[in-house]
């Protein structure tokens, strides 16, 4: 008996499409969250900038930090369990872009760790390396994602780490910050919208 023809799509091909649709769902929940990350941490390397710069009588780190960040956890865990999604790091197969961010946390740390606890680095220069590395990064995502917007965040975080070598160095913290907001959180809500745009159509 001949199956009688009928305008609905295949069943594989419903399958294809709802995949596709999940996943273009899926990076919008974590770009999202990237992008709101990137405010939170603009936030935090501003006010200590203003604690730091201006000598307000306050602990940055008790106030500031520890607050902030462990909010950011459970709200950020909140919002993936409200939109079913798994930020997952190590997925089944190693990712390019998991092993770029491991290693970018890393050389982070390390660069940290050399001017603080070492005083090997200057301040300016250590911050300047943290911005030339996020460029990379994003780099890195302009070229997984084919995406406009992680390379405009690139060379707006490269401008920044030239910017910082020429400015005071006790100045280096808020272009810091200012990087976290234009050149990271704006190219990713800039992406979220696009994204959520080719999911209308």
């Amino acid at each position: 008996m001949e199956t009688p023809p009928t305008s609905l799509p295949s069943e594989s091909h419903t399958e294809l499409a709802m995949s596709v649709e999940r996943a273009y769902r899926e990076a919008v929940v974590v770009d999202r969250l990237g992008a709101l990350w990137s405010v939170i941490l603009a936030k935090c390397l501003l006010a200590q900038w203003a604690i730091d710069y201006y000598a307000i009588p306050i602990s940055g780190l008790r106030y500031i930090w520890t607050l902030t960040l462990t909010m950011a956890v459970v709200a950020s865990g909140l919002y993936l369990q409200a939109h079913r999604a798994k930020l997952i790091l190590f997925p089944n197969q190693f990712r390019v872009g998991s092993a770029v961010f491991i290693g970018l946390t890393i050389n982070l740390g390390f660069i940290l760790y050399a001017h603080f606890a070492l005083a090997a680095v200057p301040l300016n220069i250590c911050y300047a390396i943290i911005a030339a590395s996020m460029g990379g990064w994003s780099l890195v995502r302009a070229t997984l994602r084919r995406a406009p917007e992680p390379l405009m965040a690139a060379l707006l975080w490269w401008l920044v780490a030239g910017w910082m070598l020429r400015v005071d160095p006790t100045l280096s913290l808020l272009w810091l910050g200012l990087g976290f907001l234009f050149a990271q959180a704006l190219p990713n809500f800039a992406m979220v919208s696009r994204t959520q745009k080719a999911l209308r159509v």
